[in-house]
């Protein structure tokens, strides 16, 4: 996939209500401590969460069948979403 989710997400699931292939799916939202992920955490479904953002891996990902449009790049309010060259 070219289009990768950072570490920056919030959690707001913007990017899956405009993805028209609906390959964007929830992944979990874990602490990452220093490259460890050490525990997980309770996350809303608007977006509002138990600890800050930056202490949290990425909530959703990316799917095979991600067809590159951007869509999910654009609407990312953290800006979470970036392309990557294989």
């Amino acid at each position: 996939m070219p289009y990768r989710i950072t570490n920056a997400c919030i959690a707001c699931g913007d990017c899956t209500v405009v993805c028209p292939q609906k390959v964007i799916i929830e992944d979990g939202a874990t602490y990452n401590t220093l490259g460890d992920i050490n525990a997980t955490t309770d996350v809303v479904r608007d977006g509002a969460m138990d600890e800050p953002p930056e202490k949290l891996a990425a909530f959703y990902r990316i799917t095979a069948g991600c067809n590159n449009c951007g869509r999910c790049r654009e609407v990312c309010p953290a800006g979470a979403i970036v392309w990557e060259d294989q």
